[in-house]
């Protein structure tokens, strides 16, 4: 992988770690990178196959865990 700026530091990073995605409508999107020191700085991603397991699980038994 080529060099990436680090969104949290704004320096160059030769290990650039993928830490999210911006969507645009009017445009295509971008990639987020970090350098590994900084990936633990920002929010985890959720996954969308959970969260619909989660709300069908609510639905069925009733309350939420």
């Amino acid at each position: 992988m080529r060099p990436q700026i680090c969104a949290r530091c704004d320096t160059m990073t030769d290990k650039p770690v993928v830490v999210g995605h911006v969507h645009s409508a009017s445009m295509g999107g971008r990639t987020i990178y970090s350098c590994p020191e900084h990936v633990p700085t920002f929010p985890q991603p959720i996954d969308p196959i959970a969260q619909i397991d989660a709300l069908r699980r609510v639905r069925r038994e009733g309350t939420a865990s």
